[in-house]
């Protein structure tokens, strides 16, 4: 409190002390790394994530946290390593989630995911890995007040790392997103406009990832892979997304254990 009673100690000001005890986890509690999916519904995720840990034989503890509005947050203890887990959709959640997993420790910070693609030349299934994200909105804004150009970068040692790992991949594009939370309000006037200022594809997370783990000096990277592509007017709902279903599952097993090898130096 100040002298006239107003208080000062905002969520954003409140120490890593204060959140381990709204998250009920002791005080040597600490997040050496941090995935997190851009997708729903949750429940479709999670065995994705343990078939990734089986697939690379790791031997892991799973902890609970008993906190009602971030208990769907997977903690796990992997050798002396702890990382966190999360599925999220937009920034909101994401943003609080990449909040607290920074502020307990954590020392890098993926994401995972889909997009749509911009480039013509980009097919359902390919891998981007972009060197940085536009994002304009609250967000993004409230996380790097002092970046007026509303791009935000990607890590690229972090990139370089991922990189490290796709060697099998036939197309790897590292181009820049644009990053837009409401994707049933985009129009092919947006979608044109993207493309002519040189934007690979359109997410909805990445910004914000970026954003926040900058805020508290955290190596951030994206591995996503492009899922339709709105510049040949390729949508999800169209009979071709369905056909190439089984592919991108694939992929996006193989991201989650590349995800994990990461973080793990492995």
């Amino acid at each position: 409190m100040n002298p006239e009673g107003i208080r000062t100690d905002m969520y954003k000001h409140r120490g890593k002390a204060e959140y381990q005890k709204v998250l009920n986890v002791p005080e040597d509690y600490v997040v050496d790394g941090f995935v997190a999916i851009g997708t729903h519904p949750k429940d479709k995720e999670y065995p994705h994530l343990y078939e990734a840990l089986e697939k690379l034989g790791l031997q892991y503890t799973e902890e609970k946290i008993e906190q009602r509005f971030f208990g769907d947050i997977k903690s796990f203890r992997i050798g002396d390593k702890r990382v966190w887990f999360d599925v999220v959709y937009g920034a909101a959640y994401l943003s609080e989630v990449a909040h607290l997993g920074c502020l307990l420790g954590s020392k890098v910070n993926i994401l995972l995911g889909t997009c749509g693609a911009l480039h013509e030349d980009l097919n359902s299934g390919d891998t981007i890995l972009p060197f940085a994200s536009y994002g304009n909105e609250s967000a993004t804004r409230m996380y790097q007040r002092e970046n007026t150009t509303y791009l935000y970068e990607s890590d690229a040692e972090l990139r370089a790392k991922l990189k490290g790992h796709l060697s099998n991949r036939t197309r790897v594009d590292e181009g820049k997103l644009v990053t837009v939370q409401a994707m049933l309000g985009e129009t092919k006037e947006d979608v044109d406009q993207w493309a002519r200022e040189g934007y690979s594809a359109v997410d909805m997370e990445s910004a914000t990832f970026f954003a926040v783990s900058k805020h508290f000096n955290v190596p951030a990277a994206a591995l996503l892979l492009a899922a339709d592509n709105l510049i040949k007017n390729e949508l999800v709902n169209d009979p071709g997304y369905e056909t190439l279903r089984t592919q991108r599952t694939a992929i996006r097993k193989e991201n989650y254990e590349i995800a994990l090898k990461t973080i793990l130096d492995i």
